[in-house]
C-alpha cells in the first residue's frame, strides 16, 4: 500500500505532522496509521498506531507576491496534515496510548476499514448500540455503550441542527436492542409518532404509550396507546407539594405538613381536593358558642394557604387516584409524556413530579428488576426545567437529585437542549457523555468546554462547521471522541420542520380545484 506521505518536523506520543502531495485525497477527521516502536520488557515492539486528522493546510516555500503562476511555483505546493494520536490495539484487544513517538520521515498510511473496525468495535458486556457512522467512513459504525450512560448524557444543538432526530435514534436503538423501558418528557410532541415507521405503517419493534395531563391539548393523528397522566398528592413528597405552592411562611409550612401527615395516616388515596377540604373544615370549625375556632393571624394563614391550593389546582390536576409508576416502566415500552401546549410553569411542575416519582420508585424497589428495571429517562427542552435562571426551583431540585444519585438505582438521564448555557451548573457538571451537533453560540460552546473533561478546545472549534445530522460524541460511552453522521431512523420523526414548498404546492392545488369546481 502506497503511503500518503511522511512525518516531518517534531513528533510526540500525542501528535505529529505529515507532508503529503497537494492532490492527496485526505480530509478532516479521517484516520491514518503509522508504525511506532513501543518500549517493552524484551525490547522495542513495533505497533500500528491510529491517529485522527485534526488539521489541514497548504504550503509552498516559493510562493511570494513577486512570483507568478507562469513561473511554475504551483508544482512546489504540498499539504501539511496534523494528526492526533488515538492509540493501538494490544494483544488482549484493549486500546492503549503509545509511550513513544513515531520517528520523523516515517511513512504514514490511510487507515483501512478493517483496522478502524478493530478500534471501533463494540464491547458486548457494555451493551453497544449504534446511532451513527464515522463522518468520512460511512461503513464504520461507532458503538455507544449503554453501560456508560451511568454517567448520563447531554444532547445539545442549536435549533434545527437535528437534536430531536438524534434523540429519537437513541431511543429506538435502546428499545429495539434491549428490554429496558424508556421515558421521554416531550415538550413539543416530537416523539408521539414513534410507533410508526416513516412510510406510515406500524414497525412493531416496541410499544409506545402517550400520556397527556388532564385537560391538556391532544395531537391529531396519534396512533399509539393514549392514556391520561394522573399524579396524586399521596404520591408526592411533602417537600414537593410545598415547592409547588411556592415560598410558604414557616407557620403555613407547618400547617400543610400536619394536614399531609393526617391524610397519610389514614392510609387511603388523597388528592388536592382532600387537602383543601381539611383546611375548609378547620376554617368552618366553631366552638360551643358558635364562634369560629380559628381567629386572627392563624385564620389568615389558613385562608391564604387555601387560596394558594386553589390556584395550584388551576394549573395542575392532583387527583386522589394516581399513576401506577410500574406502567411507565414496562419492558420494551416508550412512555411519552406529552406536555405540548401547556404553560412553562405547568411543564416545570409535571417534569419535576415525574422525575421525583420515578427516582423514588427505583430507590424504594432497588434490586427488583420486575418492579424497577433500569430506566432511561429523556428530558426535552432541559434548559426550561433544569434552568439556573427560572423562578421555580422544583424541577431543578428533582433533576439535580436524580442526576447525582439516580445511576446507583438504575436511572439514566439524558438532557436535550438548544441552550446548555442556561442549565444549572451543578446539573451540567454531572453529565459525563456528550452528543453535540452544530452550535455557533460562543456561550454555549464555553459552557460545554468548561463542563466536560473530554471536550477539548479543538473539538469545540469544530462545532460551527457541522452540517445538519452531524455530531461530535465525547465521553466514556464511545471508544474515542468521534465525528459521526446520524444513522437513518426506522421510526417516524414528528419533529421535522414543515416543508413550505410542499405545503405551498398542496395549497395551490386546492385553490385551483376550488376555482374550477366553484366551491
Amino acid at each position: 500500500m502506497k503511503p500518503l506521505g511522511n512525518i516531518i518536523e517534531e513528533s510526540t506520543p500525542f501528535h505529529f505532522m505529515i507532508k503529503v502531495g497537494k492532490d492527496c485525497a485526505i480530509g478532516m477527521h479521517d484516520y491514518v496509521v503509522v508504525k511506532v516502536l513501543e518500549p517493552g520488557e524484551g525490547g522495542a515492539v513495533p505497533r500500528e498506531v491510529l491517529a485522527e486528522v485534526v488539521g489541514l493546510g497548504f504550503k509552498n516555500p516559493l510562493a511570494t507576491e513577486r512570483l507568478t503562476s507562469e513561473q511554475n511555483v504551483a508544482s512546489y505546493s504540498y499539504k501539511i496534515v496534523r494528526a492526533e494520536v488515538l492509540g493501538y490495539v494490544s494483544e488482549d484487544g484493549t486500546v492503549l496510548r503509545p509511550k513513544a513517538a513515531p520517528e520523523p520521515n516515517s511513512p504514514v498510511y490511510r487507515a483501512d476499514d478493517d483496522m478502524l473496525k478493530a478500534f471501533f468495535r463494540g464491547m458486548e458486556q457494555r451493551i453497544p448500540i449504534y446511532i451513527g457512522s464515522l463522518l468520512n467512513r460511512p461503513g464504520i459504525k461507532v458503538p455507544v455503550h449503554l453501560q456508560d450512560l451511568q454517567f448520563h448524557l447531554g444532547i445539545f444543538a442549536q435549533t434545527r441542527a437535528g437534536k430531536s432526530y438524534l434523540s429519537g435514534k437513541f431511543m429506538e436503538e435502546i428499545l429495539s436492542k434491549t428490554p429496558f423501558p424508556v421515558i421521554v418528557i416531550d415538550i413539543h410532541g416530537d416523539y408521539v409518532m414513534m410507533d410508526r415507521s416513516p412510510n406510515g405503517g406500524r414497525h412493531g419493534e416496541f410499544d409506545v404509550v402517550v400520556y397527556y395531563p388532564p385537560g391538556s391539548p391532544r395531537i391529531e393523528g396519534v396512533t399509539a396507546d393514549v392514556r391520561e397522566l394522573k399524579i396524586s398528592s399521596k404520591q408526592m413528597s411533602n417537600e414537593a407539594i410545598a415547592e409547588l405552592l411556592g415560598a410558604l411562611g414557616p407557620r403555613q409550612a407547618i400547617i400543610l405538613r400536619n394536614i399531609l401527615r393526617e391524610l397519610r395516616a389514614q392510609r387511603k388515596p388523597f388528592g388536592l381536593r382532600d387537602i383543601m377540604a381539611k383546611i375548609e373544615d378547620r376554617l368552618n370549625e366553631r366552638d360551643e358558642d358558635g364562634r369560629f375556632v380559628l381567629k386572627g393571624e392563624e385564620r389568615e394563614r389558613h385562608e391564604s394557604l387555601l387560596l394558594r391550593l386553589e390556584d395550584l389546582g388551576e394549573e395542575v390536576s392532583l387527583p386522589a387516584e394516581g399513576l401506577a409508576v410500574e406502567d411507565l416502566l414496562r419492558p420494551k415500552t416508550l412512555s411519552v409524556v406529552c406536555l405540548r401546549g401547556l404553560r412553562s410553569r405547568v411543564q416545570d411542575v409535571y417534569t419535576g413530579m415525574l422525575v421525583d416519582l420515578v427516582f423514588r420508585h427505583l430507590l424504594s424497589h432497588a434490586g427488583d428488576i420486575r418492579a424497577a428495571p433500569p430506566t432511561f429517562l429523556f428530558i426535552e427542552e432541559a434548559h426550561r426545567v433544569a434552568t439556573k435562571e427560572g423562578t421555580s426551583r422544583y424541577a431543578v431540585k428533582a433533576i439535580s437529585t436524580a442526576i447525582r444519585e439516580g445511576a446507583k438505582f438504575g436511572l439514566y438521564l439524558t438532557l436535550i437542549s438548544q441552550r446548555p448555557r442556561s442549565i444549572a451548573p451543578d446539573i451540567l457538571s454531572n453529565i459525563g457523555n456528550y452528543a453535540v451537533l452544530r452550535i455557533t453560540n460562543q456561550q454555549d460552546q464555553a459552557m460545554i468546554e468548561a463542563a466536560s473533561e473530554g471536550f477539548t478546545h479543538r473539538l469545540i472549534e469544530d462545532l460551527p462547521s457541522l452540517n445538519q445530522g452531524e455530531a461530535v460524541l465525547v465521553g466514556p460511552f464511545v471508544p474515542f471522541p468521534s465525528h459521526i453522521r446520524v444513522l437513518e431512523r426506522f421510526t417516524l420523526h414528528h419533529g421535522a420542520t414543515p416543508n413550505l414548498k410542499a405545503i405551498m404546492d398542496r395549497m395551490n392545488r386546492e385553490l385551483r380545484r376550488r376555482d374550477e369546481e366553484g366551491w
